[in-house]
């Protein structure tokens, strides 16, 4: 294995870029490998975890070695997977760890009709029991999730947002300052305090795999949280629920029918680095999950395009 020699140095490379022209910044960014830049963000991610990026030119792809509460697990990166070497025999069956995130709702009265046939097959049971499914490795790596045992050793119950919820230990000073900027912003804004009086529960840890695949659902990480009001099973809030009920045509209900949390509280659940299901084709408006490594691909949006 052959460690990299010269890694960029990022700060030195945003200050001259700063200072040199549109054109000539835009060439020496063009000049980062994607494998550095994909570095750079988790490392901007996850403070507490250490990586390191290498070389095997024995398999020809970089390697990437992650130390987390004193284990260091080797993944390879794949196009961008980060497998271990069993799963990297069946690359397909893993989707990037890195995509764009879009903050925008995707509206169902602007959708075409190839839009709308892509969601359906991408929604059907066909494609939920078949298709790549997340690559959750370097999760297991970060969060020492191994096993359920191995899980459950680093879980903490708290109180969020009046609720209580099991969360991995590493979220929970996340959470605390999701609360403080939500609990500021109720001061201020009826939508979010009616919000708050009307939540039921904001469940998170659950030891299981996601419907319909063998993939690990990332509530088992304990790093995804469902955010239920009092009435939710009274309301359109899901798009499986509402498809197992008989809706074929679930991805035209209107934005306006479909329970979701207020802009604002959205807002501050992804300035901390948390995407909210609702944003997804396969909407699920009552679920965040912690992934700072993809809101982080918002400041190189150019390169996962």
């Amino acid at each position: 294995m052959k460690v990299i020699s010269k890694l960029f140095l990022f700060s030195t490379l945003i200050l001259f870029a700063a200072c040199a022209t549109k054109d000539s910044k835009s060439n020496k960014e063009e000049d980062i490998p994607i494998e550095q830049i994909e570095l750079e963000i988790l490392k901007t991610a996850y403070p507490g975890v250490d990586f390191t990026l290498s070389y095997d030119e024995n398999v020809s792809d970089w390697v990437l070695s992650v130390t987390s509460y004193g284990k260091t697990t080797l993944l390879y990166r794949t196009g961008g997977k980060y497998l271990t070497e069993q799963q990297r025999t069946n690359p397909d069956h893993y989707r990037k760890v890195f995509s764009i995130y879009n903050r925008k709702t995707l509206d169902p009265e602007t959708m075409t009709e190839e839009q709308i046939e892509k969601i359906r097959n991408f929604g059907s049971t066909k494609n939920r029991t078949t298709g790549a499914v997340a690559s959750t490795a370097i999760f297991t790596a970060i969060y020492d999730s191994e096993t359920r045992k191995s899980t459950e050793s680093h879980l903490k119950t708290i109180s969020f947002l009046d609720c209580g919820s099991v969360v991995h230990e590493r979220i929970v000073p996340v959470l605390q300052r999701i609360e403080e900027k939500i609990l500021l912003a109720a001061q201020t804004d009826s939508e979010v305090q009616s919000f708050l009086d009307n939540l039921e529960s904001a469940g998170s840890y659950s030891w299981r795999a996601i419907r319909d695949n063998d993939a690990r659902s990332f509530h088992s990480f304990a790093i995804a949280i469902d955010i239920l009001p009092d009435d939710w099973e009274d309301t359109i809030i899901y798009w499986n629920f509402e498809k197992t009920g008989g809706n074929e045509d679930w991805m035209l209900i209107p934005l306006k029918d479909r329970w979701m949390p207020p802009a604002k509280v959205i807002e501050i659940f992804e300035d901390e680095g948390f995407i909210w299901g609702g944003r997804w084709a396969v909407w699920d408006n009552m679920h965040f999950e912690y992934h700072p490594e993809i809101i982080g691909v918002e400041k190189y949006k150019k390169y996962f395009e």
